[in-house]
């Protein structure tokens, strides 16, 4: 797999132009992802999946980020959505997952809203930050469903059939421009019992490990990944332009200046060390969930780890753009590019700094919401 990875990475990279212009990834390079099998390791065995360790995924989306983060975008949050084969009663999570080039994808924020009707829901709603939908076979959306008398309205995820889908082109950003992450619409959509689940989930379907582990870790540790190829390729970019820049009136490179190889030195061991830190926890809780269910604060230390290596790897590639001066500038610049993605990944809910609340009051044996953990 890591070949086909590097592969259709490389692909990615010298289109990178033609991506961010569609705003979406191209119909080839998005089968040619399909291809590689990513989509596929945390799938069920059941459905023809892998149920791969959390590491898997997380090595796999590195490789891709380091050349091209819109790529690698998508197949974070689309690989990190097979986790809902294990969760879906079986017939519809063939359905959803039992060919080979299956895809799921979507916002799983409870903004739509749903009402009870006989055999399921009918669905209203409009969501934003569809990365990579229009290439899914399979469309999710966070709904409220309407309470009923005294029951209180109640937070769950819908799966919808491309068909039923109205997309909207409002993806004008920075970065991360080809992942295709605009508005999704749905009306009076019938969704029939079997296609929705309550969210966030509490017990898997299928018992297999990767489905012990925390569903939100494993999602903030797929989405936070993206972040390490990041951090790897601006080290890298830094690396090769500073043996070559001098800055204006200077004698030496970069490269001889030693306050750069100091900062150079402090900056790879913040990488290093986040790296570390989301492979030791990710390593832990697929461990521990081998013969149950993780315990909350080794489901506390991956979301911690993931939260860290964003916050981190954000401050690496903002080194490396800053000390490239002005040769960064440019459009062309590969680290005018990470630079630009990186923010943009900075914002997403399950990674920003806003999560150490959460992994504080662990820590503090406050109270909290397990579910969300």
């Amino acid at each position: 797999m890591q070949e086909q990875l590097i592969a259709v990475g490389k692909k990615a990279e010298a289109r990178r132009i033609e991506i961010e212009e569609k705003g979406v990834l191209p119909d080839d390079l998005a089968a040619a992802l399909k291809q590689t099998g990513v989509l596929r390791l945390w799938v069920a065995k059941v459905y023809g999946g892998k149920e791969a360790d959390i590491l898997a995924l997380i090595n796999a989306i590195q490789t891709l980020s380091y050349y091209n983060g819109s790529l690698a975008w998508v197949a974070s949050v689309t690989g990190t959505g097979s986790l809902t084969s294990g969760y879906l009663q079986p017939a519809f999570a063939e359905e959803a997952f039992g060919q080979a080039d299956a895809m799921l994808g979507g916002f799983a924020a409870p903004v739509g809203r749903a009402k009870r009707v006989d055999g399921g829901l009918l669905v209203n709603g409009r969501w934003g930050w569809g990365s990579g939908t229009s290439h899914c076979s399979t469309v999710i959306g966070g709904i409220m469903i309407q309470g009923e008398g005294e029951q209180r309205p109640m937070p769950a995820v819908a799966l919808f059939y491309p068909k039923d889908v109205q997309w909207h082109d409002t993806w004008e950003v920075n970065g991360l421009k080809g992942t295709g992450s605009g508005d999704y619409e749905l009306k009076d959509v019938f969704v029939p019992n079997g296609r929705w689940m309550y969210f966030p989930v509490q017990k898997s379907v299928v018992d297999a490990p990767i489905f012990r582990v925390s569903f939100y870790g494993a999602l903030a540790a797929g989405v936070s990944a993206v972040g390490l190829g990041f951090a790897k390729r601006a080290l890298d970019e830094i690396k090769k332009l500073g043996v070559t820049k001098k800055p204006v009136m200077a004698q030496k490179t970069l490269s001889e200046k030693a306050f750069i190889q100091f900062q150079l030195a402090e900056t790879e061991a913040k990488y290093q060390a986040a790296k570390a830190f989301l492979e030791k926890a990710a390593t832990d809780n697929f461990e521990a969930a081998k013969t149950g269910i993780p315990d909350i604060h080794t489901k506390n230390l991956l979301r911690m780890a993931a939260t860290h290596v964003v916050t981190s790897s954000a401050e690496v590639v903002d080194w490396c753009y800053k000390i490239g001066g002005g040769s960064t500038i440019w459009n062309s610049a590969k680290l005018q590019e990470l630079q630009r993605d990186m923010l943009v990944l900075t914002q997403h809910g399950l990674v920003a700094p806003s999560n150490n609340e959460m992994i504080g009051k662990v820590a503090f044996g406050l109270r909290f919401n397990p579910w969300l953990l």
